[in-house]
């Protein structure tokens, strides 16, 4: 039996499980394991972009600057080379020491080199063209050196010439170090290009990791919202819908046996209803069969009593009327907290129904010898008569149980906003603070009841509360300025949703 029970629910619980999912993590420690690794993704995908681009950028620093230090070099020993060859030739000029002209030629292939390697140098268009007139303008005058005579004229005339490689060499330094300002801005440009490309990534794939962050919370965060609102449903007593958990595979285990656990309250409510019903009914018959004995014995049917047989007569009328209250709150109770208890909803003029439950108290009001303030405005609404006239009645027996001899009995109805609102004050010893919020609950009776020579079932503000939230409101104690407790009901003059009988 019990594990149909158990297999029956969840089997329900499973079949409702059925459509496919394309991404159902078996368990929630591997969803947050998931989400942290899809939220780093972009993240991670920024940084290498970042560390690429300032490696490249870095590298190309380097190169930059190896290559303009290297063109730097390369034309201040040009530089060099042509006052040293103009020296030399100069000296072979004047001498005529052909070991004088083997060192000019020395220099002469020293600056051959050099040249090869300031050609091989990424320069500019314009450096290029003014290196060319270098090899060219030295070819020339070591053409002429090489084939006339140390004191010939064109030698003179070709050793002049040197003033026009150094000038030359020299523009072409100037022409480097400029070089070497737009490279520098250069490079400084492409640092900004990369850091605008770092910032406009960083304003992309935050947000987007933002985004798949409060995703992933959603499906974490889901089926626990989902668990919370299905043990407040049980907590509240209501089983009519089933724990149906979505997510991932555990939680979802986790709903089954929620869910199997509200199917076995279902049936535990159920037979404690059952049981109501039965023992309610049971004890009646032979309590209204007590009643009507005692009835006939205090009206002397059956003969004359004495004063103290009467005596003993009206306590066993007075015991049996009250046991027959416990009993009918009993019933009251059981159909006030069944969930599937209808109202029967009609135009109730609500200021009528309260004057005829305050006429019906009307003997124990005076035998309390209570002064009763009243004071009603004319309203109607949508409800279930009986059951307003079980909360109203519930009320106000309470405020006379717990008055004291000559006490008031306050009594208000009035609207406000859109709603009918129904006060009951008595001068009793009130409710403590610390009381208040469990005063509604089933058979809670606080310090003053204990203390009290009146007792009862402790069920008529739960039931008043019951009937109260049947018809969309709410029941609440609030302060008074007098000794005693002050009860407030609110109700909405129209039902938006009811279920009519």
């Amino acid at each position: 039996m019990h594990a149909r029970a158990i297999c029956g629910p969840i089997t329900q619980v499973r079949s409702r499980q059925t459509p496919v999912r394309i991404f159902r993590p078996k368990s929630i420690r591997r969803l947050i394991l998931v989400g942290f690794a899809l939220v780093a993704v972009p993240l991670v995908v920024a940084l290498l972009f970042a560390t690429f681009s300032v490696d490249r950028l870095v590298a190309q620093g380097q190169h930059a600057l190896f290559e303009m230090v290297r063109a730097t070099q390369s034309n201040q020993l040009l530089a060099e080379t042509i006052t040293d060859m103009e020296r030399s030739a100069r000296q072979y000029l004047v001498v005529g020491d052909p070991a004088l002209l083997d060192v000019y030629r020395e220099k002469h292939r020293q600056f051959a080199d050099i040249t090869r390697r300031l050609a091989r140098i990424n320069l500019s268009g314009l450096q290029h063209e003014r290196l060319a007139r270098l090899q060219q303008t030295e070819l020339e005058i070591s053409g002429v050196l090489d084939t006339v005579a140390h004191d010939a004229p064109e030698g003179d005339a070709a050793v002049q010439r040197f003033a026009e490689l150094a000038r030359v060499a020299k523009q072409m330094l100037l022409d480097n170090r400029r070089l070497v300002e737009r490279e520098v801005a250069r490079l400084e440009a492409a640092g900004g290009r990369v850091q605008q490309t770092m910032l406009m990534q960083a304003l992309a794939l935050v947000p987007a990791a933002l985004i798949i962050a409060g995703f992933f919370a959603f499906l974490v965060t889901r089926p626990i919202r989902q668990l919370d609102q299905a043990i407040h449903r049980l907590g509240d007593g209501d089983f009519s819908r089933p724990a149906f958990i979505t997510g991932p595979r555990d939680l979802e285990q986790l709903g089954e046996r929620l869910d199997w656990m509200r199917t076995r309250l279902l049936e535990v409510e159920q037979e404690k209803a059952r049981f109501l019903r039965h023992i309610s009914h049971e004890l009646k018959t032979p309590l209204t069969a007590v009643r009507e004995g005692a009835e006939l014995l205090g009206e002397e049917v059956v003969g004359s009593l004495n004063s103290q047989q009467r005596e003993i007569a009206a306590i066993l009328r007075d015991n049996s009327v009250q046991l027959q209250k416990l009993i009918e709150d009993l019933l009251d109770f059981n159909l006030a907290s069944s969930r599937t208890s209808s109202l029967s909803i009609g135009e109730v003029a609500l200021h009528e129904l309260i004057e005829s439950v305050l006429a019906d108290h009307r003997m124990a009001i005076l035998a309390r010898q209570l002064t009763p303030e009243v004071s009603l405005q004319p309203v109607e609404l949508a409800g279930d008569r009986e059951k307003l006239r079980t909360l109203v009645d519930n009320l106000i027996s309470n405020a006379i149980k717990f008055s004291p001899d000559e006490g008031r009995l306050v009594v208000s109805l009035f609207t406000d906003d859109g709603q009918a609102v129904v006060e009951v004050e008595d001068s009793g010893p009130g409710i403590p603070e610390s009381e208040r919020g469990r005063v509604f609950d089933a058979f809670f009776q606080g310090q003053s009841a204990a203390n009290s020579h009146v007792r009862g079932t402790g069920l008529g503000l739960s039931i008043a509360r019951e009937y109260a939230q049947a018809h969309g409101g709410s029941i609440e104690v609030v302060a008074s300025g007098h000794p005693g407790a002050r009860l407030r009901v609110r109700l909405p003059l129209e039902m938006e949703h009811a279920e009519v009988a």
